[in-house]
Order: structure tokens, then sequence, then C-alpha cells
């Protein structure tokens, strides 16, 4: 579960919140005048998340290719499966 926080707060703790993020694992989401705006997690989750996000791309570019779209197309095909990751539960 994640914690959210005030910009201010986390600046004036920050090295309390990097350690809660290295020791326990917490996540944080910092709100600038309510809000969200940042998210402090695990270098882990947030490897996970460039791993999956590189694979998708990989995986419209390839769907492309094969379906042989002409490059608006292929645009909007992209600009879809966008919207349908931003939606998506987080990880």
């Amino acid at each position: 579960m994640e914690k959210i926080i005030a910009a201010f707060d986390a600046r004036r703790n920050f090295g309390r919140i990097l350690q809660a993020v290295l020791s326990r694992g917490e996540r944080f989401v910092v709100e600038r005048h309510g809000e969200p705006v940042a998210a402090v997690v695990p270098i882990e989750v947030y490897e996970q998340w460039k791993k999956a996000r590189g694979a998708f791309f990989a995986r419209i570019r390839a769907t492309a290719q094969r379906a042989d779209l002409p490059p608006d197309e292929a645009e909007a095909l992209a600009e879809e499966a966008v919207r349908a990751v931003r939606t998506a539960p987080n990880l």
C-alpha cells in the first residue's frame, strides 16, 4: 500500500522516506496542492515498470509491422494502447 505525503513534508523528510523505501519497501505518492505529482518506490518496482513498458511497446511495434499498417494507423493503435495501459490498475 502506498502512503500519500505532501511535497513540503517529502522535502523535509526525504532521508526518512528513502530509508522506508529501502528497508521496508514502502511506496510514497507525493502531492502538491492536493494533486499527485511524483512517486517514490523501490528501485525494483521502477525497473519492473520500465521492463514491462519496453516490452509492451515492442509488442505494439511488432504487431504494427506484421499488420503492415500505414504509419498513421500504427500511431493510432499505439495511442489506444497507451490509454489502455494508463487506465489499468497499478503494479
